[in-house]
């Protein structure tokens, strides 16, 4: 069978909601949604690494974007996304087309339009000139649907 060559980067609590502050779970596992978009579509997934449990671990307090706005999240959020920014250039220079990227609405971290990570994770894109097609966000709501003709954040 040949491969889809297409790939959708997705933030990590989309495919693991138990990385997420307690408070803010909206699913068990998974976002059913997102999921079965991207199967339904024939996309590799590559799950982005959550930066704020990386950087103050489960049991973290909900933050601000301000609060997460510092040098030193800044440099931690790129320090992990290193690898992902090598997969996706291996992938670009195989042919692989980069589909895009589902974040989070009102994410202080994943907001595709104003999330730390999401700005740093654009500026090393920009730099290394990976192309993506689109930034799709889940909406911020209790039970989540995602519907990617409506959910575009670009």
């Amino acid at each position: 069978m040949q491969r889809s060559k297409k790939i959708l980067l997705v933030s990590h609590c989309i495919i693991n909601q138990n990385t997420v502050i307690e408070e803010e779970a909206r699913a068990l596992g998974a976002i059913p949604s997102v999921m079965e978009w991207a199967l339904k579509n024939g996309y590799g997934i590559v799950q982005l690494p959550c930066p704020e449990f990386t950087f103050l671990g489960l049991e973290r307090p909900p933050m601000t974007y301000e609060e997460y706005d510092n040098k030193s999240y800044r440099a931690h959020c790129r320090k992990i996304l290193e690898p992902i920014i090598d997969q996706l250039l291996n992938y670009q220079q195989n042919g692989y087309q980069i589909m895009g990227t589902v974040g989070i609405q009102s994410s202080p971290s994943c907001d595709p339009g104003r999330g730390v990570f999401m700005e740093e994770f654009k500026g090393l894109m920009d730099v290394k000139k990976i192309a993506i097609e689109t930034f799709w966000h889940l909406p911020n709501t209790q039970n989540p649907v995602f519907n990617a003709d409506i959910h575009k954040s670009k």
